[in-house]
This record gives structure tokens, sequence and C-alpha cells, in this order.
């Protein structure tokens, strides 16, 4: 992607250039092109800058002539063209001496040759260039984001970074124990055959000096890099070595081993990425662990269950866990939806469902931990339960809904295929208070159940008159009783594309308050009395009776819940 000053020479007036000295230098790289107006150019010049003069800055100072190449090989010039004839007639010896001795191509022009001719071709395979490397940036990042997205795993980001650049890649903890490899057949040195059946790094190779000094220098500059082959130890194959850090903390060494020479460039932008996407798996990977330790302590089923004796017991225990018990908690309780169902339609035999439940788990935890990292989790059935802490007061249960629907679009989004509901208990501040929550979400989910919903996001306070409902086991008789009373309304609406449905449901929600209802239905307030009129006529009920208006309500709750979702 590179455009080196060879690469130069075949492009628009540099076609016509004479290389005078320097011809050493002909594969540096060019990152701009600027013209010297001024001795203070030389000032501003950055490493890999082509300098274009006519000598005019330097045509009386022969001081400024003899130092300008030893100055562009300071800075890192990537090579000096000049148009000598109307300036500087003859180029001192001292200029191509520097030349040939730094390696800066000095590269002469003929007088009719514009700076633009040069320029032009230049910079647009320079911006070109850029524009394509940052294009495969986006869709390397776009790669490995994807699959730590879908939860595939280590394994699969190692496998996809090897495949990227076509060599072998181990990813192995501070310790180094083998965390995962992907090998290329020809591509295993000495070393590398030794750590993959070790299932690690050899102690003789990480207590080598050079090579603590290596790594440590690696860590420390927080970037990918090349280093140097050590073949004493036994690492033969070139490689480039990138820490995967997640804030100050170190997690892995990720190697690309024994890339090819053309795909450096790649291997580096790689590597910085998939390193990046390490961090965020390797981090969810252990707050799952760390979750399913605290699980396997039988706390969180016991305070469901209500059987963990007093509250200080609960407490020892969580602290025992190093868990703060204290802290106000919320309970969520995920569910697959209708998974009964699934199960059958999809054929699912024991072992998937169990492999469906644990996915399910990982993505519920994956979730969680990215706005709550301490948390409690449990799996009851077809079920997830989170406990997670928030701040008391007014904003938990609007936590409680972000989290809930951060849940269900991250099932969405997995390769699960399936939907979930959740439904969040009450706000628990005594270990007490657990078991009350558990029970009220789980009716709450019940309730959605019943009534065919799927992707639902409830909690048991607010369903207000629909827990009465939902006491009542004849489905059928509370579906025929709302089409009793709203069916010859819902068929005006169909005959006629009418909205008086609608307009009864805000009519009710705003508890009768004409001038409310008619600016949300954003209709005049004659509009509105003419429209209760005819719903009063059609459905034979008088609004103003408040047990003719309760029957209404009642009604659209149930046409509310009976719809699928």
């Amino acid at each position: 992607m590179a455009v080196t000053v060879r690469d130069a020479l075949s492009l628009g007036g540099l076609q016509r250039g004479e290389v005078l000295a320097g011809a050493s230098g002909l594969d540096r790289e060019i990152t701009w092109v600027k013209v010297l107006e001024s001795p203070e150019t030389l000032d501003w010049l950055a490493p890999g800058e082509l300098l274009l003069t006519v000598a005019f800055a330097i045509k009386d100072d022969r001081s400024a002539q003899a130092s300008l190449v030893k100055d562009l090989a300071r800075v890192g010039s990537s090579g000096l063209v000049i148009k000598p004839q109307r300036y500087l007639p003859e180029i001192p010896a001292e200029m191509l001496g520097q030349a040939n001795e730094f390696g800066i191509p000095l590269i002469r022009i003929p007088e009719d040759v514009s700076y633009l001719e040069i320029m032009a071709p230049i910079l647009e395979r320079i911006i070109n260039a850029q524009n394509a490397q940052l294009r495969r940036s986006i869709e390397i990042h776009r790669q490995f984001t994807h699959l730590v997205q879908t939860g595939e795993g280590v394994e699969a980001i190692v496998r996809t970074l090897g495949e990227l650049v076509e060599s072998s890649v181990s990813l192995e903890d501070p310790a180094f124990h083998l965390l995962a490899s992907h090998s290329v057949p020809g591509l295993t040195d000495p070393h590398r055959q030794e750590t993959l059946k070790q299932h690690g790094t050899p102690p003789e190779v990480q207590r080598a000096s050079p090579i603590k000094t290596m790594l440590r220098e690696v860590v420390e500059g927080r970037v990918a890099r090349e280093v140097p082959a050590f073949p004493e130890y036994g690492l033969t194959a070139r490689r480039i070595i990138a820490p995967v850090m997640a804030g100050n903390e170190h997690l892995a060494y990720l190697s690309i081993i024994g890339h090819p020479t053309h795909m450096e460039e790649l291997a580096l932008m790689a590597i910085e990425h998939a390193a990046t996407v390490l961090s965020l798996e390797l981090i969810k990977q252990r707050e799952v662990a760390e979750a399913e330790d605290r699980v396997r302590g039988e706390l969180v089923d016991d305070l469901l269950a209500g059987s963990f004796g007093d509250d200080a017991n609960a407490h020892r225990r969580a602290r025992y866990l190093r868990y703060d018990l204290a802290t106000p908690h919320l309970l969520l309780v995920v569910d697959i939806d209708h998974f009964a169902k699934v199960i059958r339609e999809r054929q699912y035999d024991e072992d998937k469902v169990i492999q469906v439940k644990h996915r399910l788990l990982q993505v519920v935890v994956g979730a969680a931990g990215r706005k709550h990292p301490r948390h409690l989790v449990a799996a009851h059935s077809d079920s997830v339960i989170l406990l997670v802490p928030v701040a008391a007061g007014a904003e938990a249960l609007a936590a409680g809904e972000e989290l809930a629907a951060r849940i269900l679009e991250a099932v969405s989004d997995s390769d699960l295929g399936l939907t979930v509901s959740t439904a969040i208990g009450r706000l628990c501040t005594t270990p007490s208070d657990f078991r009350p929550a558990f029970q009220e979400a789980q009716r709450a989910l019940h309730l959605m159940v019943r009534f065919g919903k799927k992707e639902q996001v409830v909690t048991y306070d607010r369903l207000g008159v629909y827990r009465l409902l939902a006491q009542v086991e004849d489905r059928q008789g509370l579906e025929a009783f709302a089409h009793r009373v709203l069916g010859p309304l819902e068929a005006y609406d169909a005959a006629h594309g009418t909205p008086l449905l609608h307009t009864l449901e805000i009519y009710l929600q705003r508890h009768g308050h004409l001038r409310q209802s008619a600016r949300e239905l954003h209709i005049h307030l004659n509009t509105l009395h003419y429209r209760l009129r005819r719903i009063g006529e059609i459905t034979k009920l008088d609004l103003k009776d408040a047990d003719a208006r309760l029957d209404l309500l009642l009604a659209l709750r149930v046409r509310a819940l009976a719809a699928t979702s």
C-alpha cells in the first residue's frame, strides 16, 4: 500500500526525473510532499516527506547547501527533488556525496516540469492507499466485533486473526499458559511446537533474560511490535507480539508467528484490533466464571427460596463470596418465551436443550456484565435470575428496565434464534425481600404467557388491573366480554375508517378530561364531542356512567392482553 520513491519515479512529472545520487534510498516510503520555500521549511518537515525545491531558499547560502541533505536525513525525509537550472546551475559535490552517504535520493527534474505534475499523482496514490487502509481497518474491526457480539469466544477470534494474516497465532496468559492457538502448516518453529505440547511457553524460555526484557517492553509500550528472533531459545520465526490489556491490567500475550513479509502492515493492524476485542472477551469470560463460582455457593438459590436462615447468616455467606448483599438489589427473571413449544416444534433433544440454556446464561451474563459487572446469577429451569445491585431511589426501576431492554436486544442479536421476556421484581433491601420479589416476577411472566405475549419487559407493581384479570381462569369468557363491549365499535371503525376505538382509549386514559384528550388526539374539542357521542350510540353505553366506563376500560385491557405482540 505504501508509495516509495521508486514508485514515484514512474508517476507524472517524475518520469522525467534523473536520480543524481542516493539511489540506495529509492525504497524509502513517501508519506507526503512539501515544497522548500524558505530555510524554515525544514523545521516543519515530518518523516517520510518528499521535498521539492528550485533552490531559491539556499541559492546564496553555501553552508545551507552543504548541510541540506544531512538535515533531510536527520528528519527522515524520503528524498529531494530539485529543479536547479535557475538558482543553482551546478549542484554542489557535498550534496551529492551526502545523498549517497545517507541514502537520500536526489532527483533532478527539467525546468518545464511543474510541481503539480509531480505532487498530484503521488498524493493521489497516498490518499487512495490511506483510504484503502482505513476501509480495511474498519472491516477488520467489524469482523472481530461481530465475533464478540455473537459470543463466538476466544478461539474464534484467534482463528480469524490467523486466517486474516495467513500465519500461526498463539494467545497466552501472563503466566504463559496457552489460552488459544491457530496453526499454519510449516510455521511451527521449535518454540511453538513445545508451546503446543506443554500448553504454554516452556519455563526455560520464560526465564531467559532477553525475552523477559522484550516482553516487559511490549507490555509497557501497550502496542503491537515486531520482535526479533531468539534462535538460541528455539524462537526462529519472525513474530509480532501485542499485549492484551484491560485498563492497566495485563491479561495476555497475543503473537503472530512467521507472518509473510508482504503482509506486515496488515498483521500490525489486525493484531491491534484482535487484542482489543480479546480483552473484552477475556474480561467477559472472567466475569462469567466469577458468577458461576458464586452460584455454586447456593446463596442465590437459598435467597429465592427463603431458606437462608436469618439475615445475618445471608450477609455472612455473601461476604465469604466477597459480595456485598447490603446494597439494594433488583431481581430480574429472564424467561424463554414459550420454550416448551419451541422444544416441541424444533424437536430439540435433551443435550440441545441444555446447550440452549447454557448459551442463554452466557448471553444474559454478558449483557448484564457490561453495565453491572458485580451481580449474582442463577439458572432455574427455562429462566435466568439476576440479582443486580442498584442505587436506591426512583432511578432503580428505570435502571432495571434499561437492563431488561439490553438483555432482550442481546438475545435477539445472538445466535439462539429465541425470544425472551423479562420480569422485574420489587427493590430488595434485605435478604428477606428476594423471595417475594422472585414470586412477583414469576407471576408477571406467567400472566404474559397466559395471554400469548412475547419479548416483554414487565414489572408486577405496574400490572395493576391485569393482576386481577390473571386470576380469571376463563380466558375465553374474558375475550367474549371484551368482544361484546367493543365489538360494535371495532366493526364500525373497520367499515368507516374511523378512529373511534383509539379515541375512547385516550379519553379513558385521561380520566374523561376533554381538553387533555383533544390535545393528545390533535383534534378540536367539538370533534371530540362528536366522536364521544357516536361511541355512546354505537356501544349503547353512557360514557358519563362510572360502571359503563369501567366496563369499557376492562374490555380495552383484555383486548390489549389478548393481542399477540
